[in-house]
């Protein structure tokens, strides 16, 4: 495929994005400026969401292979993947070494806080 066929056809593809996106919200039939506005905010948001995506899809994609290699290798049992998750800055919340047991009586607790 030679570079002139793959930016026509790339530009063929971003034409029918725009037309699916024009006819499924009804902006066809907005006024000019009702249309900068609306691909203004949509150009804003979906550069802010990609932009997201790439910078933390490393970070997330490493953190679910450990919590995964976890439960796969059963190293340190359920006890160390629930304290992986709760710091242990926080007393209320960490886990100690009586594991679930505790944490299910300092959640169970938290709950009840709530009546008067």
């Amino acid at each position: 495929m030679s570079k002139l066929s793959m930016i026509e056809a790339f530009t063929r593809w971003a034409r029918l994005k725009k037309y699916r996106i024009e006819v499924t919200y009804g902006v066809y039939v907005f006024t000019p400026m009702e249309k900068v506005v609306f691909w203004s905010i949509f150009c804003f948001l979906f550069s802010v969401i990609s932009f997201a995506a790439i910078l933390y899809t490393q970070r997330n994609v490493f953190l679910l292979i450990r919590y995964a290699s976890v439960y796969v290798t059963r190293e340190g049992g359920a006890s160390s993947a629930v304290s992986n998750l709760f710091p242990k800055s926080h007393g209320a919340l960490s886990v100690s070494q009586a594991g679930i047991t505790s944490l299910a009586e300092t959640l169970g607790a938290a709950t009840n806080s709530q009546i008067p």
